[in-house]
């Protein structure tokens, strides 16, 4: 009797396990577990020694530990090539339009100066260069605030992600107080609640890469970036974005100490943002502001050496803005710092941070990156005044703010210095703005190798193959994460037929063990019946 009824108590808990296995067929997240058997202690004498039963041994989830890693690790990567493509597309879109991107305006700017050349007594000539100078203006500027609208949607995103990431923070190590608090052990796991803890790392990495370390009582701690603690057991960290140092706008990510980490962020889709933020966003506006410092610097000095309509020196055609200096919240001195643009040939359209030695000097260094460069090595001229401390630090941003800065100067088609200053003035002169059409073609950057027009195509190019890479990547990381997906859902998926299999195993044994306590009854009655006699 008593083995009958071990075997019904131990088959009744492995119907029960299958049936939350068929119940939880859709639960995002669920491992399937497995119902295991062991013999009860044996009951022995002298003579022989008589088996008395079954027992569930255990109560586990059907696991997999790598396969489970290589999900999270491909989740991680697919959602940081997504983010990073979907991303990338859009400013693709704003810089190469056909109709309204760099290369269009451009071209409708140098046909004008074409016009004026071809006939440079052309009043209606004149004034269609004017509106095209005063239309490539409007149209780079247009550029660069979409761009920097995109650098607003980043940071809103920005925002939302690190919100997510404190909210499932706090959901883990909540699960972490549960599981080990729970009293379970090796056979019989917190099953559901690790479950539900495995489903909110996964959900972690979507949005950023994490690493994790198992403690003896079963709590996990999560780790991001380069090592910064998210989850110690019970405890979360909450993240926190504030402004950057040097400008208010831009959002960074921080510890609770204030301890900026947003460098160290990979992975997920807040890795893709950041990833874009600082591949393509910035070195776009700083590459189109490149442009339109060289474009309009070279047509104001083209101006100053030719005539106008009127026999004057020709005014500038544009006026440009010079370098941005942003100081670091944080300095400690009083000092400043100025900058201006020395040779175009050598700028990179890079940002640069310069920190003071506190001695009056300072070391230059690119941005990101940190690598020291000489000033003069990269176009600047910079000058440090008042009295600053050892460390204090400024941004300076040769062209990255020049597009949406910059603007006509001239107003008057007769303004226009189409020819050249040399003592032979004539109205039909197009020597100078013969000059001026060159200029497309003209090798004015990047140590005189690159030109406009290259520079334009250079633009459009380097996105677009960051964006094609990013789609190749994310296909990729997809393929891998649905084999990966398809590995781990081989070992922990339900299979309803499986399930409907051991419904029935079990039930039959179960009947099984219910007739041998029938039997078992059956001969004690009639044990009863013959000492009744």
């Amino acid at each position: 009797m008593s083995t009958a009824l071990s075997a019904l108590v131990s088959y009744q808990k492995a119907l029960a396990t299958t049936s939350h296995n068929v119940a939880n067929v859709n639960t995002e997240g669920y491992s399937r577990q497995v119902t295991n058997f062991g013999t009860r202690v044996v009951s022995a004498n002298t003579a022989v020694s008589i088996g008395s039963g079954v027992q569930v041994s255990s109560v586990k989830r059907a696991y997999d530990q790598y396969a489970v890693e290589q999900v999270r690790t491909y989740t991680s990567g697919f959602a940081r090539a997504q983010t990073y493509a979907t991303m990338s597309a859009q400013a693709e879109t704003v810089i190469s339009d056909s109709t309204s991107g760099v290369e269009a305006a451009m071209s409708r700017f140098f046909d004008a100066i074409q016009d004026v050349a071809t006939d440079p007594s052309s009043t209606s000539a004149r004034r269609v260069l004017i509106n095209e100078g005063g239309a490539l203006v409007s149209r780079l500027q247009d550029i660069d605030a979409q761009l920097q609208q995109l650098s607003s949607d980043v940071d809103a995103r920005l925002r939302a992600s690190v919100g997510e990431i404190n909210g499932l923070a706090t959901r883990i190590a909540d699960l972490n107080k549960q599981i080990a608090s729970s009293g379970s052990n090796a056979d019989f796991p917190a099953n559901d609640l690790l479950d539900s803890r495995d489903q909110a790392i996964l959900e972690l990495n979507k949005l950023v890469k994490v690493s994790t370390v198992t403690q003896a009582d079963g709590a996990v701690n999560i780790f991001i970036g380069s090592g910064q603690s998210l989850v110690l057991g019970a405890n979360a960290q909450s993240l926190s974005v504030s402004a950057s140092r040097y400008d208010p706008t831009q959002a960074e990510i921080t510890l609770p100490d204030g301890g900026v980490i947003t460098s160290f962020i990979e992975g997920g889709s807040l890795g893709g943002l950041l990833d874009f933020r600082d591949e393509i966003l910035a070195p776009a506006r700083g590459q189109l502001g490149l442009l339109t410092y060289a474009l309009g610097s070279e047509m104001n000095r083209l101006q100053a050496q030719g005539l106008d309509l009127s026999g004057n020196p020709g005014q500038d055609f544009f006026t440009l803005p010079g370098p941005t200096v942003q100081t670091s919240a944080g300095n400690q001195g009083s000092a400043a710092l100025t900058a201006e643009i020395g040779d175009i040939a050598k700028l990179t359209g890079g940002d640069y941070v310069a920190v003071a030695d506190g001695a009056g000097g300072y070391t230059l260094m690119t941005q990101p990156g940190g690598k020291a460069v000489n000033p003069a090595d990269v176009g600047l001229t910079l000058t440090l005044s008042g009295s600053a401390a050892a460390g204090d630090s400024f941004l300076i941003r040769p062209t990255a703010d020049v597009t949406a800065g910059w603007s006509m100067n001239l107003t008057q088609a007769s303004e226009i210095a189409a020819a050249a200053n040399d003592g032979s003035f004539g109205v039909g002169d197009n020597r100078n703005a013969l000059a001026m059409v060159a200029l497309e073609d003209k090798a004015l950057l990047f140590g005189g190798r690159t030109s406009l027009a290259s520079q334009i195509k250079g633009m459009v190019s380097d996105i677009a193959t960051s964006v094609r890479s990013a789609e190749t990547a994310g296909t990729a990381q997809a393929t891998l994460l649905a084999q990966a997906e398809a590995r781990q859902q081989s070992v922990s998926g339900v299979n309803l037929d499986e399930e409907a299999a051991n419904l029935m195993k079990y039930q039959q044994a179960y009947s099984a063990a219910a007739q041998v306590a029938a039997t078992a009854n059956a001969l004690f009655q009639t044990m009863l019946d013959a000492f009744r006699r």
